[in-house]
């Protein structure tokens, strides 16, 4: 806080085996109970073989039309970039006070949630939800390490999926779709408004603007049978926004934030 304050003034089931089966007939005697569990255990046995046999079958007759939703651990891990942060509208005026700058965004992990519709076998739509993410901007050159801003937001995604390997136990698949994301509860943090404060800088207010972006991602599903699965993924979005610092006294400091996030998901799934 004090770097930044020296800087801006000085630059501005259990099953019974078949031997404990003819056990237990044996000591109920008659010959003809003995053979009568023989017979019903081959008749389970062919049930059985029958009913494996048509799993796969009842899942793929069961994919359109389906859906499936996923929940679990969601990661937001920025890889941002950013412009020189301006003064007034000026990259020169904040260096010339300052010093270089930009802002850097950190992660954080929610609870994500998908929902997909089976349009066929191997296409579906899907909608990306979660809690809110919560992040804090920093600087990240003359005012390194400087928590700047805590914001929040959501990230709805909308996509087209594809699926490989529909029917199978391991089932691989891409998707593109189009992001929105949705900043609020933007606020300066404490060290900030006491740096700005020593500078005779009162009121601040944050904005970020919301985003609209395209979203790239690839995933696979694990059926651990016909209705539950295992789902882990990746997913690119491109997400940009501007961040401006409005001071009661009118002056503004502004900045380009390019923070493209990858976003990391293990997920549990239901189908139905």
């Amino acid at each position: 806080m004090k770097t930044f304050s020296k800087h801006f003034k000085s630059n501005a089931s259990t099953v019974v085996g078949p031997k404990a089966s003819q056990r237990a007939a044996i000591a109920l005697a008659p010959e003809s109970i003995t053979w009568r569990t023989s017979w019903l255990a081959i008749g389970l046995a062919i049930s059985l073989a029958i009913g494996v046999s048509l799993i796969p079958t009842l899942s793929m007759a069961a994919d359109a039309g389906s859906w499936t939703v996923r929940s679990g651990v969601t990661v937001v891990a920025p890889d941002d970039s950013g412009d020189q942060l301006r003064l007034n509208g000026s990259g020169d005026a904040f260096i010339g006070a300052v010093g270089p700058e930009k802002l850097g965004v950190d992660s954080d992990t929610q609870l994500g949630i998908t929902i997909e519709y089976r349009l066929t076998q191997e296409w579906g739509v899907e909608l990306l939800l979660s809690t809110p993410f919560e992040h804090t901007a920093k600087g990240t050159q003359t005012l390194g390490g400087v928590d700047i801003a805590d914001v929040k937001h959501l990230p709805p995604t909308l996509s087209a999926i594809y699926h490989f390997n529909s029917g199978e136990d391991f089932q691989p698949y891409i998707g593109a779709g189009l992001n929105y994301t949705l900043f609020f509860s933007e606020d300066t943090t404490a060290e900030a408004n006491a740096a700005f404060s020593s500078l005779g800088l009162e009121g601040a207010k944050v904005e970020l603007d919301d985003s609209w972006g395209v979203s790239l991602q690839a995933g696979a599903d694990y059926q651990i049978n016909d209705r539950w699965s295992v789902n882990g993924s990746v997913r690119w979005i491109d997400l940009n926004t501007e961040a401006d610092i409005v001071f009661s006294n009118g002056t503004k400091i502004s900045g380009d934030v390019d923070i493209d996030p990858f976003v990391y998901s293990l997920m549990l799934g239901y189908t139905f």
